[in-house]
């Protein structure tokens, strides 16, 4: 039985030593030798592999002959069969990650910074840490894509990731918006965005508490579109929530039990 495309995101590597490794996908190779960081003893590695690893049949092939054992992680194509406007990556990961964001295999910016890549580095010296990297505005596509720049000197890996579409509310017919909401812990710079134009950029800062605050701040007048985004490009807090006066009055309404 011929198994459906996958669209292949990762691999789950065990090994000790430092492999070189080379990936293929239905026989053309798609990432030659890729130096792996250096493990003194047998350890376990996610390696997130390029885009458009896409196909029937991946195969890895090296030449290491220490403790090696590997498992492709990939998903249906069929789970992409409509395009979506993509908000941004939440990203597990332990130590630092060089990050580079793709959308139906072409590179988009992340925090829409001017930069094919960006660097998240676990705040506080926790184990793991969870951040959001975020499309540039009006990123519109099938198959969203992230990838770890990972070298043989990095020791970072990136433990999980799931991609977030914007929601219809922030694009249901043209509107006008007038202020926003946000609720977030540290200090946080966020630009707003219509159509894919920035309208303004802000500033909310709860450094001095440990919680999650709410504050409100008003957009330019004028501050009409089709299409609400916001993107946080700067400082070490978290945001939970961000809604316009718009959205908060035109939620989607709650799945419903079949009876």
């Amino acid at each position: 039985m011929i198994k459906q495309r996958q669209i292949f995101q990762s691999i789950i590597l065990e090994y000790s030593g430092t492999p070189t490794i080379t990936v293929s996908i239905d026989g053309t190779d798609k990432l030659t030798n890729l130096a792996l960081p250096n493990h003194s003893i047998r350890k376990t590695r996610i390696v997130d592999l390029p885009a458009g690893i896409i196909g029937y049949v991946p195969q890895l092939r090296s030449s290491h002959t220490d403790v090696f054992r590997f498992q492709f992680q990939g998903v249906p194509e069929t789970q992409y069969q409509a395009q979506h406007i993509y908000h941004y990556w939440e990203i597990t990961f332990q130590g630092t990650v060089n990050v580079s964001l793709f959308l139906d295999e072409v590179a988009k910016k992340p925090n829409n910074l001017g930069s094919d890549t960006i660097t998240l580095t676990a705040r506080d010296s926790r184990s793991q840490d969870t951040r959001r990297v975020y499309y540039p505005p009006l990123s519109y596509g099938w198959v969203p894509h992230y990838r770890h720049n990972v070298t043989n000197t990095n020791s970072g890996q990136i433990l999980n990731a799931r991609p977030v579409q914007l929601p219809p509310r922030f694009y249901k017919g043209l509107k006008d918006h007038s202020e926003i909401r946000i609720t977030h812990e540290g200090f946080v710079q966020v630009a707003m965005y219509l159509d894919g134009e920035e309208v303004d950029q802000y500033q909310f800062d709860a450094s001095n508490t440990n919680d999650f605050v709410t504050e409100k701040a008003y957009l330019p007048s004028g501050s009409n579109g089709q299409v609400l985004q916001w993107i946080q490009y700067g400082g070490d807090g978290e945001i939970a929530v961000l809604e316009s006066d718009v959205t908060l009055t035109d939620q989607e309404p709650p799945n419903q039990e079949l009876q």
